[in-house]
């Protein structure tokens, strides 16, 4: 009768053991997900907010809302189109980058079409400081190395600006050339000038319509010799580690939101947002809070990172970080041994940079116009199989997939004709 006894209490407890093992799985990772059960038995509303708070937690870890976890490779198409040998120079192309990095991408695209079309040698550019007559020294952003392997035996490159001017007695002509220049457009107005004198190229960017699709040589150019300085791509990267480390909600992913009051301020409402392949204007999102809602109603969490392209904080962010606590600024993320350089007034050039790379990587881009820099930070994106763009209105769908631009559903920006 006791060994029975015992049985029956051995089997009690066991079965106590279980109960109490499958609460607290219900209470670790169930009720989490459900919220407060009792809504259910509160009416239909309750249980629909139930219900909702359910389904934002589960979408906003989905691969559809990030973009997905595989990046499409893409294959660069120029290589064989590329291996014909610069003929003996004729003269030197020179080129001095504009102080904002958007720029760059398309100014040294051009300097290297025009370059390799007329038979002429590229002088190794240097770039424009904020301050008048200053100049950065190539070398002192980008890596020169990495220029010189991209063009050899491909077009003739002199390496000191210095030595040209002293070795050649040929006048040096300003010319005006728009962005993606053409062949037609060299042949007739920049070919004659050439046979008298040499170049510097001065890029301008005319309206998208107008916008030629890239030869060989400028998909070379923008995809295959800009690379940071190691010791700046190093201090941009830890930025970019940092804002990852911010983002455990999201498995260290996090959004880059093209966001400048300076910008924002001067902009129509009801006209900042033009598709680069249909140039159909959109409504804009023209401050933090329609900024925040939108991204509310596309379904991410309240808990995920955003980095704004802010030189510093500014009061107009506030109700972009009430809604989402996590966004942050460049000045906040960047290490102490780098704000002296990074965030000194006198030379923005930096902080436009890491804007430029920041947004690139990041795992969701959000567009709030059309500009220079969204061309060039989208361009980068395709290249490395970074789709995931988001174009925000204030229209009433909530499905992401609405808000993905047609250059990229239909892949029609001009970044996609440099890959096959």
């Amino acid at each position: 009768m006791a060994k029975d006894l015992r049985h029956v209490l051995a089997g009690c407890l066991t079965a106590s053991m279980l109960l109490m093992l499958c609460n607290m799985i219900k209470k670790d990772h169930i009720d989490p997900l459900l919220g407060d059960i009792s809504v259910y038995s509160n009416g239909k509303e309750e249980k629909d907010v139930a219900t909702k708070r359910y389904l934002s937690t589960v979408y906003s870890e989905s691969s559809s809302l990030w973009g997905g976890d595989d990046n499409e490779v893409l294959i660069p198409c120029w290589r064989k189109s590329t291996n014909v040998k610069p003929r003996q120079s004729r003269g030197y192309v020179f080129i001095t980058l504009a102080q904002d990095a958007e720029y760059h991408l398309f100014e040294i695209a051009n300097a290297v079409v025009v370059a390799q079309h007329l038979g002429a040698s590229l002088v190794l550019p240097n770039i424009r400081w904020s301050e008048a007559g200053e100049k950065w020294m190539f070398g002192d952003i980008y890596d020169v190395k990495k220029l010189v392997e991209s063009l050899d035996g491909k077009v003739s490159l002199a390496m000191d600006p210095q030595d040209v001017e002293v070795s050649n007695s040929k006048k040096v002509t300003t010319v005006r050339v728009p962005n993606m220049v053409s062949k037609e457009f060299i042949n007739s107005q920049i070919e004659p000038i050439f046979t008298r004198t040499n170049l510097w190229l001065a890029t301008y960017f005319p309206s998208p319509e107008h916008k030629s699709k890239p030869n060989p040589y400028a998909c070379l150019a923008m995809f295959d010799t800009l690379k940071l300085r190691p010791e700046l791509q190093e201090s941009i990267d830890s930025m970019v580690l940092t804002l990852r480390s911010l983002s455990s909600h999201s498995r260290g992913r996090f959004i880059a939101v093209d966001y400048r009051t300076e910008t924002l301020l001067h902009q129509s409402s009801s006209k900042c947002h033009e598709d680069n392949a249909t140039t159909e204007a959109r409504n804009c999102i023209d401050d933090a809070k329609h900024i925040a809602l939108f991204l509310q109603k596309v379904g991410f969490a309240k808990e995920t990172t955003i980095y704004l392209t802010l030189n510093e904080w500014h009061s107009s962010v506030e109700p972009l970080r009430e809604a989402f606590p996590n966004t942050y600024t460049k000045d906040m993320i960047i290490l102490a041994n780098d704000k002296p350089n990074f965030l000194d007034p006198k030379h923005p050039e930096l902080r436009g940079i890491t804007d430029v790379y920041i947004s690139s990587v990041a795992d969701v881009y959000v567009q709030t116009s059309t500009n220079v820099f969204s061309d060039n930070v989208v361009a980068r994106r395709i290249a490395t199989g970074k789709t995931q763009v988001l174009v925000p209105d204030k229209g009433s769908s909530d499905l992401e997939k609405d808000f993905v631009p047609t250059y990229i559903s239909l892949k029609k920006h001009w970044a996609y004709s440099c890959f096959c």
